[in-house]
Formats: C-alpha cells, sequence, structure tokens
C-alpha cells in the first residue's frame, strides 16, 4: 500500500542478506505470491511479490503508516469492542494495534496468504503473548464474509492485492453489504482507499465504494489522509446506529483515544464531496 519494495526471486528462501543499510531478512516463496521482509533504519518491512504490504517499528507497537492510527475508530463504537475483524492482514499491524487497545477482545485477521502467520509469528511479534486471541484465516476475504458470516463490533478493510489496488469484488456493492451483514448493532466499520490523481483505476474504486457505501450504512465519514489533490489514503467509516456521525465528534473521540494531534491536523472531511 506504500512504496514499491525490493522484489528479489532468489530459488530459496535466504537469511539476514546485508544489502547496503537494508537487511533482507528473508525472501520466499508463500502460497500465493513472494514473500520478503527487510529491515532498515529500525523499521521492518513485508513486502508480497515487491510491494510493500506492512512495517514494523522495531522498537515500538505505534504504527508505521500513518492510517493505521485510525484502527481507534474502534472507539466510535457504542459499546466495548468484544470481536474485531480485519481483513488483509499483512504483517497484523492492525490485528495486533486491536489487541491492545481491547485486551478482551477476539481478533479475526484473514488473508489470501496463508504464510503470513508463520512469518509474523518469526518477524513481526505475532508469538507475545499479548496476541494470543488473534486468530488467522488463510483465505480470501469475500470466502470468509459468506461461509464465515459473524457478528462483530469493530471490522477493518484493508484488502488490497497489489500496488495501491483494491480487488475489483473488495470494493463492489455485494463487498460492502456483506461488511454491514457482518458489523453488529452499534458497531463500525473502517475501509481503506488508495485515491491516486496518477491511477484512474484507484479513482473509480473510490467512487464506486462511496457510492455503495453511502447506500449502506446509515452513517458514514469519508476522511480523506493527506492534501487531497494529490495521492493519499482514502479511509471510509461505516457505522451501523442511527444518530450523525459528525467529523467534529469524531476527531475528539479519536484525539481522546490517543490518535496522534499531527495526524488528525491533515485529516479532512470529505463526505459531503463525493470520493
Amino acid at each position: 500500500m506504500g512504496r514499491v519494495g525490493l522484489h528479489r526471486k532468489i530459488p530459496t528462501a535466504q537469511e539476514t542478506v546485508t544489502i547496503l543499510s537494508m537487511a533482507v531478512l528473508y525472501d520466499g516463496a508463500g502460497s500465493h505470491g513472494w514473500i520478503t521482509v527487510t529491515e532498515e533504519n529500525g523499521i521492518r518491512y513485508l513486502q508480497l511479490d515487491g510491494t510493500e504490504e506492512g512495517a514494523m517499528d522495531v522498537h515500538s507497537e505505534n504504527p508505521v503508516f500513518h492510517y493505521l492510527w485510525f484502527h481507534k475508530c474502534s472507539f466510535l463504537a457504542q459499546g466495548p469492542v468484544g470481536r474485531a475483524l480485519v481483513l488483509g492482514a499483512g504483517a497484523f499491524t492492525a490485528p495486533k494495534l486491536l489487541a491492545v487497545d481491547h485486551p478482551g477482545a477476539v481478533v479475526d485477521a484473514v488473508d489470501i496468504e496463508d504464510q503470513l502467520e508463520r512469518i509474523a509469528r518469526r518477524y513481526f511479534r505475532l508469538e507475545l503473548p499479548a496476541f494470543a486471541r488473534i486468530r488467522f484465516h488463510g483465505i480470501p476475504g469475500e470466502q470468509f464474509l459468506a461461509e464465515q458470516p459473524q457478528q462483530y463490533d469493530f471490522i477493518v478493510d484493508d484488502l488490497f492485492d497489489g500496488f495501491q489496488h483494491v480487488p475489483c469484488r473488495g470494493r463492489d456493492a455485494n463487498h460492502v453489504h456483506r461488511l454491514r451483514l457482518n458489523l453488529a448493532d452499534g458497531g463500525v466499520c473502517v475501509k481503506n482507499l488508495i485515491w491516486n490523481p496518477l491511477i484512474a483505476d484507484t479513482r473509480a474504486g473510490c467512487d464506486e465504494t462511496w457510492q455503495a457505501w453511502q447506500s449502506e450504512f446509515p452513517n458514514y465519514l469519508s476522511l480523506v489522509l493527506g492534501d487531497p489533490d494529490i495521492g493519499h489514503n482514502r479511509l471510509l467509516i461505516g457505522a451501523n446506529y442511527a444518530g450523525t456521525l459528525a467529523f467534529t465528534d469524531a476527531k475528539l473521540q479519536l484525539a481522546h483515544a490517543g490518535v496522534p494531534d499531527h495526524i488528525l491536523h491533515h485529516t479532512h472531511d470529505f463526505s459531503g464531496r463525493g470520493a
């Protein structure tokens, strides 16, 4: 979802190969693509088929990518979060953050790449006791929603299948409807998208998902992280409760929950201006 990373097609997994200032900790085949783990300047990166799909600060559990601070939208739910779902596990950043914020919750993490749990236990601290209530499901997100429907208090949808590309089946009205069906009364769902002025498909994906979002959720927000005129993360928030989900109120709640001021300062409400 961020920058394009190094992609080295090595026949066998390599351990701790140092290239300049970057260490390649793992480089090998997964079930659905090539998995690479690198470390540079205290940040550990996960790349799938050469595309950066996750990152971890080796000294902290704070998010490296700004959009992941919005896991704190779990505090916009009307009740305690007892069950959470993350579609698109990546480096397990969002599941781990939710496990820390809601230590009594069961967190289901879903990803088509079934080798990610093994990689995360070795390189992204998933083996720690604090994360014992994270349950991994190595299947496609659409399959999980269809075959294992459950009610969640909070859902993070971070499905990508390539550089800045949301799967077509992960952005249409049917997908958004399934998200709503799996969201408990009083719950909140967040979907991460990327809008890029130079890539038409990202703009079309934002438009398509936003239209479906407004039709499906009784309460919704569309937030832009950064300059609206250049490439940015677009976060769609849907709340399964009546009333008004106002950005000013949500911003105060997110600040109280711990989202840093400098991130909220560069977050803009785009709800009334289309996708």
